[in-house]
């Protein structure tokens, strides 16, 4: 009976250190949630010489240094791999952009032009709710939005004037 606990143990003993083998330094990904729109500082332990981003129309990143920026840009998954000067992986991320919040409102209803189709909104209300720029909303609803939000960062910033009491409000 001892021998055969022994012999278990051992059998653990080399399944874990297959495992650990198996998952050297260099091939752990680390797993993390973004928020869509929003970014995520993370302190490398060396300068970076090379970032690899599978896709960088779900998230991409910007660097200062050692800092690196995370931005979630829309819903899905991809890989950050950092490298240094030697070609040696600094880090290796598995990135999921999702959206989590109690201040967005999704409106589903019927295309009443197609009515085997669904068309959807989204709002942000904190309090009040708002037009919100989500992948997936009906393409007329986020256009609009788009050019309120790109006319109103252009008048903020000076590029755009116009003067607003003789000017007709943008098509809703």
């Amino acid at each position: 009976m001892k021998f055969a606990a022994f012999g278990l143990s051992i059998l653990g003993l080399a399944l874990v250190a297959g495992g650990a083998m198996a998952d050297t330094p260099s091939n752990i990904q680390t797993p993390m949630t973004i928020e869509i729109d929003q970014s995520e500082l993370v302190q490398l332990s060396a300068d970076p010489a090379t970032v690899v981003v599978g896709n960088p129309s779900i998230a991409d990143i910007s660097l200062n240094g050692k800092q690196m920026f995370l931005h979630g840009h829309s819903f899905g998954e991809t890989n950050i791999m950092v490298l240094d000067s030697n070609g040696n992986k600094l880090a290796n991320f598995y990135i999921s952009v999702a959206h989590k919040t109690d201040n967005q409102l999704t409106v589903f209803a019927a295309n009443t032009r197609h009515l085997d189709s669904i068309d959807r909104y989204t709002y942000t209300c904190a309090p009040n709710c708002e037009g919100d720029m989500m992948v997936g909303d009906r393409s007329e609803f986020f256009g609009n939005t788009m050019g309120n939000s790109q006319a109103k960062y252009k008048f903020a910033t000076g590029s755009l004037t116009a003067d607003v009491k003789n000017q007709a409000p943008p098509p809703q």
